[in-house]
């Protein structure tokens, strides 16, 4: 399976944008370096580059604004085997400059990729810490007065193990982008990109003019660090492992001496002795499986039975992920794991929204989806982002809106009458009776379960009005083919 699993030219950024050149090259290098989709994380967060996550076929997280890295480092703490990468903005990359100073100093292995385009590209332009000065935006009409913002020095004096810096229309971006995710310990790579929405009209900015620009702030293109220190993820609970102290020589404690462009250090305590994610299992996340599974089964009150994966598209205003997320905090509560993963183009509020909701009786390890059970189409929108429809496993339950012309699958094919859910509840909650009536007819949950589950544990703002779609989706009763309309018995 290609590690990026969607044409540069089919991704949600503006024409032009160079955050699609970015991500084929990060796709390339994983798969030069032999790593499977179940070998990688990558971590995101606000802004275009956010949306990234959506295009591979890795693990993927997806958290608030700057705070990627702290996401990242936890992750890699507690799974040492996953090459951990970090999209980030240099947005983001302000906002959180706090995670980005620590990180570097503890020197936990993550990758962290800085896609840099000079301002605030999905809120409208807005100038960011590494404008360049004179930059216009339209938050400085007249020009930036500041300096900008270093993250590359930024991360070096705090201990950075490999640092670079480069263009991402340059022809070796691929290899230098390699060349961090290889490297040991904690790597971080200043990608200077174009926005062509917002930066490259105001400010005449090219791929040439990237160049003159790093030449002009003195801020070089190139490999700027590259020293042999260690990674930091140590899993015991010892300060003197967890925090070892660093000096110039030996096990001799001295101050660090240099001129700051990558002078070699060496831990104090030796790598020999430390406790390591190699070495030793780490208590807290290795605990006994009895014992877990015992924990589990106390706290179970809803039955499920191995892995399922089910697929919703829609369109925006559906309220698509919000039904998902409704439907998954009801089996959480009721003992049963589950993931959830979105698809949307947040850039411009419109289109499909897609929502994908794994569920299992056991930790789910890998949130891809690479065989639904159950896809659930609400409209033309969701169909025409679908891919895949006619090789859906004959097993699979397709429920899709009567008017909807399918392709020819081998999957059961089920309908419903969109505009006759307003008759048994809030249109705005279609999405929601269409995913229960769909798990209901499945025979995945019985009805009663599912609604005493949800009457514990449904809350907040919508919370009759979910549970009133939920009792409407486990009476509805979907029809055989695309004429006959959905009926709710009495």
């Amino acid at each position: 399976m290609p590690m990026v699993t969607t044409q540069r030219a089919d991704m949600s950024f503006c024409p032009g944008c160079s955050h699609g050149i970015v991500l084929e090259q990060i796709g390339a290098a994983l798969e030069r370096m032999g790593l499977q989709p179940d070998q990688v994380c990558l971590v995101s967060d606000i802004g275009c580059i956010g949306i990234a996550d959506r295009y591979f076929s890795c693990h993927t997280f997806h958290g608030l604004h700057g705070r990627s890295l702290t996401y990242a480092e936890g992750i890699k703490r507690v799974r040492p085997d996953l090459m951990v990468i970090v999209l980030i903005g240099d947005g983001g990359c302000g906002i959180g400059t706090a995670h980005l100073v620590h990180s570097a100093r503890r020197g936990v292995g993550i990758k962290v990729l800085v896609c840099n385009n000079f301002n605030f590209g999905m809120t409208g332009g807005q100038h960011s810490p590494t404008t360049p000065p004179h930059g216009c935006t339209p938050t400085t009409p007249d020009g930036v007065v500041d300096p900008p913002f270093d993250v590359c020095q930024t991360v070096m004096v705090n201990g950075a193990s490999h640092v670079a810096r480069c263009s991402a229309h340059d022809r070796a971006c691929g290899e230098v982008i390699e060349a961090a995710l290889r490297s040991p310990g904690f790597a971080l790579l200043d990608l200077w990109e174009l926005c062509v929405a917002y930066y490259v009209p105001t400010n005449k900015l090219s791929p040439p003019a990237l160049v003159e620009l790093s030449e002009r702030l003195g801020l070089p293109f190139g490999l700027l660090r590259s020293i042999p220190r260690p990674a930091a993820e140590r899993r015991g609970t010892q300060q003197a492992e967890l925090c070892p102290r660093w000096s110039s020589a030996g096990t001799e404690e001295a101050p660090l001496k240099g001129d700051g462009r990558g002078s070699t250090l060496t831990p104090t305590v030796p790598l020999e002795g430390r406790r390591t994610a190699e070495t030793e299992p780490c208590p807290t996340v290795e605990r006994d499986a009895a014992a877990a599974s015992e924990a589990s089964e106390r706290g179970r009150s809803l039955a499920w039975r191995g892995r399922t994966e089910i697929c919703v598209a829609g369109s925006a205003g559906q309220r698509v992920r919000s039904a998902v997320g409704v439907i998954g905090e009801i089996l959480v509560a009721g003992g049963v794991f589950t993931a959830q993963h979105d698809d949307f183009p947040i850039t411009v509020r419109k289109g499909h929204s897609i929502s994908n909701l794994i569920v299992s009786d056991a930790p789910i390890r890998y949130t891809g989806m690479d065989a639904p059970d159950v896809v659930v189409v609400l409209s033309e929108d969701g169909l025409r982002r679908l891919s895949g429809v006619s090789a859906l496993k004959p097993s699979c339950l397709v429920v899709a809106e009567r008017s909807l012309v399918l392709p020819p699958v081998s999957a059961e094919v089920r309908r419903f009458d969109l505009r006759a859910i307003g008759k048994v509840a809030d249109k705005a909650s279609a999405a929601l009776v269409i995913i229960t009536a769909a798990l209901v007819y499945g025979e995945w949950i019985e009805p009663h379960t599912l609604l005493a589950a949800a009457e514990q544990c449904v809350s907040g703002r919508y919370a009759q009005e979910n549970l009133r779609a939920i009792e409407a989706g486990c009476r509805l009763q979907l029809s055989n083919d695309a004429t006959s309309a959905v009926t709710v018995p009495n």
